[in-house]
């Protein structure tokens, strides 16, 4: 066969659209027909990036929404990335239609448009509600710490006391080095006057002038470490709080996330500041009855989210609570139980009988341990008793402390302790854990490119409902999903 031939062959093997390049099973279409949906629906979207009255024509609010989701969706979080894969990438020309936006207008989009972006990330979570991909009757919460966009190294009051003081003696040192002291009064003034108007050197004006500019940054570090009550700040994301996890402390932002059972999809997934998860529980459901208007029968955690009143909270409201406390699991002391060790409150003398017969008595007034209120009471006879040393080492006797409302924890502890709500402990991890590992697997080496805790939550609801598109087109055929997108109001 001859080359003309060979050649007419292979061109005759090359589609002759592209639409033939994407698969129909392809996620972009099924992209592409819900933003396009989304904005229908919202006609405050259906606007353009860009306000010039000259030259082409500027980017629509859909157009740069589908890149990123796609991007995301392929761990290509880089506007830079994104840019390229506009050119080569048959998929994104399709979605696109052949649109090619440079890298700063897709940086600026996500930058200019967080609300609308978190906006569209709860639509779609609506979307999900409706056709009955998140039912709500079991919601399970949990938080995980990603580090952000910052250095390791971080301010503290008394780092910032020893450079300003640093600072401080280097400004003196070039003081004294002006020869005329009116030239000191002067320093606000234009440098090219000061040098003209004094003949002094120009460099050591605007070493000063540094120096005082590193003396005022400090002092602004050092009001807000005050104000915030922190013990540190990171001076490249300010917004970002020191966190403590299995790699160490950074600076970072702790992810609540809420996973419907249903279909392992996220019905809450916020960034917070917070440390530690304790005080996130009620808030977390909260967000999801606002959002999505559904109420939860029961909601499961670990046991950092082990606050007592907002537990209590929740299940007066109706709602199940399946979270273990923080004493629960804890073995009783092995020398005790050994050797037959142990204690029987008796309600009608208020008071504890230990194993041996001897009385512990209530020896002082209710007192505050981590707003829950106690009472403390003691054995008067322990130094006669001959199982002392296996009971305790006090001089005065062993010691126990009851909780005064003890009977609601006793019997929330009583109902976790049975076979369904042990199983419910037990498969907890089985929700929670897949959406972090998928999404932290499309982050990257470097989980986060934005900093401040509001472009933060952007990158996050991109990521959110990259996740629950993952999840819907394994559950749906593209056709019937393609046909519920088109009957969404």
């Amino acid at each position: 066969m001859s080359y003309i031939a060979q050649k007419s062959r292979k061109q005759m093997m090359i589609p002759s659209s592209i639409d033939d390049y994407v698969s129909s099973e392809s996620p972009v279409r099924f992209i592409d027909a819900f933003v396009d949906k989304l904005v229908q629906n919202d006609p405050a979207l259906n606007f353009e990036k860009g306000t010039a009255l000259v030259g082409r024509s500027a980017y629509k609010y859909n157009t740069l929404l589908k890149l990123y989701i796609y991007g995301f969706l392929n761990s290509i979080n880089s506007s830079r990335k994104l840019e390229r894969e506009t050119y080569r990438n048959m998929e994104v020309i399709w979605l696109l239609g052949d649109l090619k936006p440079d890298h700063k207008t897709i940086s600026d989009f996500r930058k200019d448009n967080k609300e609308n972006i978190r906006k569209s990330a709860i639509s779609f979570r609506k979307f999900l509600v409706k056709e009955g991909y998140i039912e709500g009757k079991m919601l399970i919460t949990d938080g995980t710490k990603i580090k952000a966009n910052a250095s390791r190294d971080t301010l503290s009051i008394e780092i910032i006391n020893r450079r300003m003081r640093h600072l401080e003696d280097e400004l003196e040192n070039y003081f004294n080095q002006l020869q005329n002291s009116d030239t000191i009064d002067s320093l606000e003034e234009e440098i090219s006057t000061l040098s003209e108007d004094y003949g002094i050197d120009i460099a050591i004006v605007e070493k000063i002038a540094a120096l005082q500019a590193k003396i005022e940054e400090l002092e602004s570090y050092k009001r807000q470490i005050e104000n915030s009550k922190q013990k540190s700040i990171s001076t490249t994301d300010p917004d970002a709080k020191i966190m403590r996890s299995k790699e160490g402390y950074f600076p970072g932002y702790n992810i609540q996330s809420t996973v419907d059972s249903k279909n392992m999809m996220l019905a809450q997934f916020d960034v917070t500041d917070k440390p530690n998860d304790f005080n996130t529980l009620e808030e977390n459901i909260e967000t999801v009855e606002e959002e999505l208007e559904i109420i939860p029968e029961t909601v499961l955690a670990d046991k950092g989210f082990a606050n007592e009143k907002q537990i209590r909270s929740l299940e007066e409201r109706g709602i199940d609570c399946v979270v273990p406390l923080y004493e629960m699991g804890k073995k009783q002391n092995k020398k005790q139980s050994d050797n037959g060790i142990s204690f029987t409150y008796s309600e009608n003398e208020d008071c504890f009988y230990c194993s041996q017969g001897e009385k512990l008595t209530l020896m002082k007034k209710p007192f505050m341990i981590k707003d829950n209120l106690y009472k403390k009471y003691q054995g008067k006879n322990c130094n006669q008793c001959s199982l002392k040393s296996f009971c305790t080492n006090s001089k005065n006797g062993r010691t126990l402390t009851k909780r005064i409302d003890n009977e609601w924890v006793e019997k929330y502890k009583e109902k976790l302790e049975s076979t369904k709500y042990k199983k419910l402990i037990s498969d907890r991890k089985t929700y929670v854990e897949h959406p972090f590992g998928t999404i932290k697997y499309w982050m990257g080496k470097m989980p986060l490119l934005l900093r401040g805790k509001a472009k933060v939550q952007t990158e996050i609801d991109l990521y959110a409902s990259c996740y629950n598109i993952k999840r819907l087109l394994n559950i749906e055929p593209m056709e019937v999903l393609l046909e519920k997108v088109a009957k969404w109001r």
